[in-house]
């Protein structure tokens, strides 16, 4: 029987033409050119939120007067726990030294609106940091992980002053950015840099404790890198926090220990 050949429809064509032409449109959507576009999106919201009436200069919180206070403070001599109560780590005071020096030509309310600027960018560069971790799983991986962390409000709202929860989070993410290769914990130094940078989020807040945990709990199966990295960890929080400790250890105690962790 002679072969019989069947021309398809021009409607035919175009449906098996289509998935090439939209694959071809899709792969030049990259996981990085989602993390670049959603990164936008949330620096954008996060400085309109600071472009509000009142919200660069005003008051909007009662913290961010403490820990910009508190660095204030520290560089005219006066050290917390010691001198004044203060009932958080030391942590947020240090990341806001350099503002503090600044507020000594500009002033303290340009001060404040500085270290506000400062919070939205590291709450944008969390953001980042959270694409980079899972981006090898692909687009819609990375547009969750971004998503979420540039529109969620509470997100948002944290990074809108001088808050520590911006600054935790972007610690913890540049962690486990080093610590993890591929879905595998690296080896080496990676997991000294990760677990200091773990040690000092630790130093930010004590909720850091939280993935350091679960990361060690990790490592059980090698527990010469578990060793390394518990070790990285304490002096990452050690190294900061002993000279405010060794000089006041009872107010030092009390405001970490009891008032905050318990």
């Amino acid at each position: 029987m002679a072969d019989v050949q069947i021309t398809p429809s021009f409607r035919a064509r175009r449906a098996l033409r289509a998935p090439a032409g939209t694959r071809a449109w899709s792969d030049r959507i990259t996981p990085n050119t989602v993390i670049v576009a959603i990164t936008i999106l949330a620096l954008a919201l996060r400085l309109y939120y600071l472009s509000r009436p009142g919200f660069l200069f005003g008051v909007t919180e009662y913290d961010d007067g403490s820990y910009l206070g508190s660095a204030i403070r520290l560089v005219h001599g006066q050290l917390p726990y010691r001198d004044f109560v203060f009932v958080q780590p030391p942590g947020i005071t240090l990341l806001m030294v350099p503002v503090a020096l600044a507020a000594k030509v500009t002033g303290t309310a340009w001060g404040m609106a500085l270290g506000r600027i400062l919070t939205v960018l590291a709450g944008t560069a969390g953001v980042v940091a959270a694409g980079l971790l899972v981006r090898r799983r692909g687009r819609l991986a990375a547009l969750l992980a971004c998503g979420i962390s540039a529109v969620h409000p509470e997100s948002v709202a944290a990074a809108h002053t001088v808050l520590a929860e911006p600054w935790l989070g972007l610690f913890c993410l540049i962690g486990a950015l080093v610590i993890f290769d591929g879905d595998r914990l690296a080896s080496g130094r990676r997991v000294v840099w990760a677990g200091l940078a773990f040690g000092f989020a630790g130093v930010i807040e004590s909720w850091a404790i939280v993935p350091v945990l679960v990361l060690i709990a990790l490592s059980a199966r090698r527990p010469r890198r578990a060793a390394a990295f518990a070790s990285a960890v304490a002096a990452g929080f050690l190294i900061p926090t002993l000279p405010f400790a060794a000089l006041a250890p009872a107010t030092f105690y009390q405001s970490i220990v009891v008032a905050q962790v318990g």
